[in-house]
């Protein structure tokens, strides 16, 4: 009886939350984007944009072929997962400051104002990764994934480290304002290391493994390994950045509850 009483809170309780995270969703796109013009669209749009523009870039200025890789493939599966990763992570910066208000309703945490802000930004750039996939596809410039299920668990892993991550820079904003001046700076300085512009394969052996330290190399090593499938060789371990992420995020919502009292409206 107790079991089945402490399964039915839990149960309520979910539904509830389930209730106010949809809620502020829908309260983010309104505020940001309004009701007028193209609103949520612009969601998936702005993403689309820039990853056309640097794909379009890439097919005019580069080789056909990188290490025996379509260009064009190339910088797809390196321009999405970035826009994926800084949306997420850049999304969270001072957000619980502006977000203060919200915490006069008592069924609101501050979990739920990240965890909206971080599905609201998922749902928006996947959108934008396949309209761009659909649209590339049908122009013949890019072939349908041989292995589409690490193609979804490389986007899916990228999603948990960089949600993972946005707790934590959600944190670390709301102790220091420093924090929102030098991530963006340190992003551009990591961007080499992230495995967006290269593939593990073209390492030298002895690079490889610790290359391999950093788990988004990983995300974007399965991501190939769907869409481009046996035309190139991978190394990732499928587990790593997944438990990473996830590491992030417990870091987080344990950084969250000293959080509420230090809190001041923006």
């Amino acid at each position: 009886m107790r079991v089945c009483r402490m399964a039915g809170e839990f149960q309520r309780g979910l539904k509830t939350q389930i209730r106010c995270i949809s809620a502020l969703i829908i309260r983010d796109v309104m505020s940001h984007y309004g009701r007028a013009n193209i609103g949520f669209l612009w969601i998936v749009l702005e993403p689309l944009i820039l990853a056309t523009g640097v794909m379009t870039i890439w097919h005019t200025l580069k080789p056909s072929f990188e290490h025996g890789v379509p260009i064009l493939r190339m910088a797809f599966t390196c321009y999405l997962p970035l826009t994926l990763w800084r949306h997420l992570t850049n999304s969270c910066l001072g957000l619980l400051s502006h977000s203060y208000g919200l915490l006069y309703h008592r069924r609101i945490t501050l979990v739920d104002i990240v965890i909206s802000r971080l599905a609201l930004e998922a749902m928006g750039t996947t959108t934008a990764l396949v309209f761009a996939y659909l649209v590339l596809a049908a122009a013949d410039l890019i072939e349908l994934p041989t292995e589409p299920s690490w193609a979804v668990a490389g986007w899916i892993s990228m999603i948990v480290l960089a949600g993972g991550m946005g707790f934590i820079l959600a944190i670390l904003s709301e102790y220091s304002e420093a924090t929102q001046r030098f991530v963006q700076p340190m992003q551009y300085l990591m961007l080499p290391l992230s495995g967006a512009f290269f593939m593990v394969d073209w390492l030298p052996t002895s690079a490889q493994s610790i290359a391999l330290l950093n788990p988004t190399v990983h995300c974007y090593e399965m991501f190939r390994a769907g869409v481009l499938g046996d035309s190139v060789v991978t190394h990732f371990t499928p587990w790593y950045p997944a438990l990473c992420g996830m590491v992030l995020f417990a870091i987080g919502i344990y950084g969250l509850d000293s959080l509420r009292s230090k809190l001041h409206p923006n």
